[in-house]
């Protein structure tokens, strides 16, 4: 392989594009090594809720509003996606 070109380059461009190339790497390794919060839901097993609010908004749609386990918990549901829910009516606890 023939290296004569290098001789004749400037050796700050030389410089310059190994400083472009140490901080191209330096992002990339600190963008894929962040780690993302990992959501509250399992897309294999049903998790129990606590329901904080029901709002009727019309005879058949209501809107429900569910309690994370934590303040700080991340429901982890990408935008778009949707969620499944399922309920157990406890005869016992009717009004």
């Amino acid at each position: 392989m023939d290296l004569e070109f290098l001789q004749t380059v400037d050796p700050q461009i030389l410089v310059g594009v190994a400083v472009a190339v140490v901080a191209i790497a330096i992002g990339a390794i600190f963008l894929f090594s962040s780690k993302k919060p990992r959501g509250v839901l399992d897309p294999e097993n049903f998790r129990d809720f606590k329901l904080v609010k029901r709002t009727q908004l019309s005879h058949n749609v209501a809107k429900f509003t569910f309690a994370l386990p934590t303040p700080t918990s991340v429901l982890g549901l990408p935008i778009g996606q949707h969620i499944s829910c399922r309920f157990f009516h406890d005869p016992s606890l009717s009004k």
